[in-house]
C-alpha cells in the first residue's frame, strides 16, 4: 500500500476514535504532503517524497519538544513527543549500527576511484547513502559514523 493512502486510513481512524494526538498528527502531515505535491506541479508523491516530509515533520516535532522542555510546558512537550511518536510508526525500519558501517563502506568503495578528497568523498558518499537508504538512519548519526570510517 502506498504510505499516503495508509497516512490517509489513518487519518480516518483517529478521527472516528476521537485520537486528538494521532488526528492533529496526521492532519499535519496530509498538509504537508500536499504543500509538497502541489510544489512539485501537482505530481503525487511517492513513498520516498512522503517519507522526507515525515523526516521533516518529525524534526519539527523534535526541535519544538527540546523548546517546550526547556521552558518547563510539559504538557506542550507531551503532546510533541505523542506526535512524534504517531508519526514514527510511517517511517521505514531503522538500519543498527553494524548495518549503517557496512551500508557506507560499501558505497565508500564504489567512490573511491571517483573522489580523492577526503571530503569530497563524505560528501558524495551522504549523498549516495540519500539514495539508496532514505529514511533509514538519522543523518548526523550517519554523518558521524562516516567521520570515524573517513578519520575526519
Amino acid at each position: 500500500m502506498i504510505l499516503k493512502e495508509q497516512i490517509q486510513k489513518d487519518f480516518v481512524m483517529a478521527m472516528k476514535a476521537k485520537d486528538e494526538n494521532a488526528k492533529a498528527a496526521l492532519s499535519s502531515v496530509k498538509a504537508k504532503i500536499t504543500e509538497a505535491e502541489k510544489a512539485n506541479g501537482n505530481s503525487e508523491l511517492d513513498n520516498d517524497g512522503v517519507t522526507k516530509v515525515l523526516i521533516k515533520a518529525i524534526k519539527q516535532r523534535e526541535e519544538s519538544l527540546a523548546v517546550y522542555q526547556s521552558a518547563g510546558r510539559d504538557v506542550l512537550a507531551q503532546r510533541e513527543a505523542d506526535e512524534a511518536c504517531v508519526l514514527r510508526k510511517y517511517m521505514p525500519s531503522q538500519l543498527t549500527e553494524t548495518e549503517l558501517n557496512v551500508a557506507l563502506i560499501q558505497i565508500m568503495q564504489g567512490l573511491a576511484g571517483v573522489a580523492t578528497n577526503p571530503n569530497a568523498l563524505k560528501g558524495r558518499t551522504i549523498g549516495e547513502f540519500n539514495k539508496k537508504y532514505s529514511g533509514r538512519a538519522d543523518m548526523e548519526v550517519v554523518k558521524a559514523a562516516l567521520d570515524k570510517l573517513v578519520g575526519l
